[in-house]
C-alpha cells in the first residue's frame, strides 16, 4: 500500500498552523511570565524573611511557647510550697444543749447555773509552715525547675525544626524554579530550530519527517515544564504552610548557587551534644532523677508549724462566754508507718521513668551524631555530584556546537541534532537538581549542628 506524500504545499500550511499554535502558546507564557515578574517583585520573600515569619507565626513553635509558659509557672507554683502561708479563717457553731446545774438553797428557793449560751464563732489570721518534709518539697521544686528548663529547650528545638523546614522548602522552590527555567530554554531552543526549519522546507532543503520530530519535542519540553511548574507551586504551598499562610503559595527571592554554610565547616569537629533537643533530654532526664528522690523521701517523718491570732467566743470561760482575743501555736508530727506498700511502688515508678529518660537521651545522642556523620557523608556526595553536572553541562554544550556544525555541513542528520539538545537540557535539569541538593544537605548538616 503506498502512503500519500506530503506536499510542499501542505507541509508548508501544516507548519504555519502549529507556529500560529506555538506563537499564541509563547504570547500566553510571556504575558505569563510578566504578571508572574510584578508578583514577584513586590510579594518575593527572601530566606530570611522566611525564616522571621515562620519564627514568628508557625503553629508549632506558638505550641512550644505556650508549653514553656505552662512550665515556668509549674516551677514557680513549686517554689511556692515551700513557703509560709497566710490565711484568714472563720467558724461559727450553734449546740442545742448547754450544761445546767441547779443549785438548791433550802429556804432561799433554788437557782440555775448555766454554762455556755448555744453560740460559740471564731474569726482568726494564722501564718503555717512545713518545717521538714525529708527535702520532697525541695527536691519537687528543683524538679519543676529543671522542668522549665527543658520546655525552653524544646522551644529552642521546635523553632530549629523550623528553620530547617524553611531551609529545604526554601531551596525546593528554587531548584524547582531552576527546573522550569532550564525547560523554558529548552523550548526557544525547539522554536527557532522550528523557525530556522519552515525557511528550509520552502525551499526543499528539509524533509517533512524534521519538523515532526521538532514539534514532538515540544511537546515533550512542555510536559517537562508542566511538571516543573506543578513541583513548585506544590513545594510554594509546603512553605506557606510553615510560614503561618496555609494555602497560599509563597514567592520566594534567592540564588540557588549561594552556598549556606562555608566548605570547611562539613569536615570540622562535631558539635551535636549542644543540640537543643539533646539538652532539653538532658534537664527532662535531671527532673526524673529529681522526682525519684522526691518520692523516696516520702519514707521520711514531716514537721509543720501554725501560729494563729483569734478573736471570737471559744467557750473558754463557759459562764460568761464573751467575745474575747487569744493566740494558739502548734506544731504537727506527722510520719507514715505503713501503707500497703504505695510510697515504695511510686518510687519504683519514679526510678523506672528517671532510668527510661536517660537511656532516650543516650539514644537521641546517638541518633544526632549519626544524623550529623550522614549529613556531613551526603553533602561531601552532593558537592561533587555538582561538579560532575557542570562538567556534563560544558560537554553537552560543547557536543550541541559540534553536532549542530555538522548538520550545516550536511554530515549529521536533524535527529542528531534534536538528541544533543535533549541531552543538554537533561544536563541543565540535572544541575539544578544537584545544586538543589547540596542547599538542602547544608540545611540538613546546620540542623544537626544546632544552627
Amino acid at each position: 500500500m503506498r502512503v500519500p506524500s506530503l506536499t510542499a504545499a501542505s507541509l508548508l500550511a501544516l507548519l504555519a498552523a502549529a507556529q500560529g499554535a506555538i506563537a499564541q502558546d509563547t504570547a500566553a507564557q510571556g504575558a505569563a511570565a510578566q504578571e508572574a515578574a510584578a508578583e514577584s517583585a513586590a510579594d518575593s520573600l527572601t530566606l530570611e524573611r522566611c525564616l522571621e515569619l515562620a519564627l514568628r507565626r508557625a503553629p508549632s513553635l506558638q505550641a512550644s511557647r505556650e508549653a514553656e509558659g505552662a512550665a515556668q509557672a509549674a516551677a514557680a507554683e513549686a517554689a511556692a510550697r515551700r513557703l509560709p502561708r497566710l490565711d484568714l479563717g472563720g467558724s461559727y457553731r450553734y449546740s442545742s444543749d448547754v450544761m445546767v446545774k441547779r443549785i438548791d438553797m433550802g429556804a432561799l428557793g433554788s437557782n440555775e447555773l448555766r454554762f455556755g449560751d448555744h453560740h460559740q464563732a471564731d474569726l482568726n489570721v494564722g501564718l503555717s509552715i512545713l518545717l521538714y518534709s525529708g527535702g520532697e518539697l525541695g527536691l519537687a521544686a528543683n524538679a519543676a525547675a529543671a522542668g522549665a528548663q527543658a520546655a525552653a529547650e524544646r522551644r529552642s528545638s521546635v523553632a530549629l525544626d523550623t528553620r530547617r523546614d524553611v531551609r529545604m522548602a526554601f531551596y525546593a522552590i528554587l531548584g524547582r524554579q531552576a527546573q522550569l527555567d532550564a525547560a523554558n530554554l529548552a523550548q526557544r531552543r525547539l522554536r527557532r530550530r522550528l523557525s530556522a526549519l519552515r525557511g528550509a522546507i520552502a525551499v526543499g532543503s528539509a524533509a517533512a519527517e524534521d519538523s515532526l520530530r521538532v514539534l514532538a519535542r515540544l511537546c515533550e519540553a512542555e510536559q517537562r515544564r508542566l511538571q516543573a511548574m506543578a513541583a513548585r507551586e506544590a513545594a510554594a504551598v509546603a512553605l506557606g504552610r510553615l510560614l503561618g499562610r496555609p494555602g497560599e503559595a509563597v514567592r520566594v527571592a534567592g540564588e540557588l548557587e549561594r552556598p549556606l554554610i562555608e566548605e570547611g565547616l562539613a569536615a570540622g569537629d562535631s558539635t551535636v551534644l549542644a543540640h537543643p533537643a539533646l539538652v532539653a533530654l538532658g534537664h527532662e532526664s535531671e527532673r526524673q532523677r529529681l522526682l525519684a528522690r522526691a518520692a523516696r523521701s516520702r519514707f521520711l517523718p514531716s514537721l509543720s508549724g501554725d501560729l494563729r491570732g483569734h478573736y471570737g467566743r471559744p467557750g473558754i470561760d463557759p459562764l460568761a462566754n464573751d467575745w474575747m482575743r487569744y493566740g494558739t501555736a502548734s506544731l504537727i508530727l506527722s510520719w507514715t508507718l505503713w501503707d500497703g506498700g504505695q510510697r515504695s511502688r511510686q518510687a519504683q515508678r519514679a526510678d523506672a521513668v528517671a532510668r527510661q529518660a536517660e537511656l532516650l537521651r543516650q539514644d537521641a545522642a546517638e541518633g544526632l551524631q549519626a544524623a550529623y556523620d550522614t549529613a556531613r557523608a551526603d553533602l561531601a556526595a552532593a558537592r561533587c555530584e555538582l561538579t560532575t553536572a557542570r562538567e556534563r553541562v560544558a560537554l553537552q554544550s560543547t557536543l550541541l556546537g559540534l553536532v549542530t556544525g555538522r548538520r550545516d555541513r550536511a554530515q549529521a542528520t536533524e535527529n542528531e541534532v534534536l538528541d544533543a539538545q535533549d541531552d543538554l537540557n537533561e544536563a541543565e535539569i540535572a544541575i539544578a537538581t544537584a545544586r538543589t541538593r547540596v542547599r538542602q544537605c547544608e540545611a540538613t548538616l546546620l540542623w544537626t549542628l544546632g544552627r
